[in-house]
């Protein structure tokens, strides 16, 4: 019986840490939910980033068109657009008497066959016509429906100077803008008749 109680009294009690397996499996279990919470959160800024991606395209793309424009083009609308910067280049692009001059600039650039810079500035007065719309009640200005194919107009187009007097237009370098309401011609359309 002493041997018994003494056997009783020196066993060792079940080992209560977990076996180094179990401590690994919770381990992973963590880094697991950790990773999900992580991937969680990347996909909401993702979200929000192509957001706001989206909404900002549009300026950041008139303004890289803007930078690539030639220096002499720069230079010669540094009248219009005052400072270098994104914020400038807005502010200034969508007061309607710099879309009326940088419209002219490229009225004049067209007809006389600089044509280097004309596409961009199509775009570029395309947006600022399109934000100045947006910051009305309702549209001022429309852009003029002109189209390849259709008959030469004096009342609705200007030719360039290499142009034959009458004919089918071949080509609209420069989209002419019109009152919203009344659809009245502000800019004739400058176009080129080759055919």
């Amino acid at each position: 019986m002493t041997n018994d109680l003494f056997q009783e009294n020196i066993s060792v009690p079940a080992d209560k840490t977990p076996a180094p397996s179990d401590v690994l499996q919770q381990e992973l279990l963590t880094v697991k939910e950790a990773l999900q919470k992580a991937e969680k959160s990347r996909d909401e800024y993702r979200s929000k980033y192509l957001q706001f991606k989206a909404i900002f395209q549009k300026q950041t793309h008139a303004f890289y068109l803007y930078q690539h424009l030639t220096d002499q083009s720069k230079e010669e609308l540094s009248g219009i657009f005052k400072g270098k910067n994104f914020e400038a280049f807005l502010a200034c692009g969508v007061q309607p008497a710099n879309i009326d001059a940088l419209w002219e600039y490229a009225r004049q650039a067209a007809l006389a066959g600089s044509l280097e810079d004309v596409e961009l500035l199509n775009q570029i007065i395309a947006y600022f016509v399109n934000l100045y719309n947006i910051t009305n009640d309702a549209p001022i200005l429309g852009f003029q429906n002109v189209s390849v194919g259709d008959a030469f107009d004096v009342d609705w187009h200007i030719r360039t100077q290499n142009s034959k007097p009458a004919g089918t237009i071949s080509k609209i370098l420069l989209t002419g803008l019109t009152n919203a309401f009344t659809g009245e011609v502000i800019k004739k359309a400058v176009i080129e008749i080759t055919d």
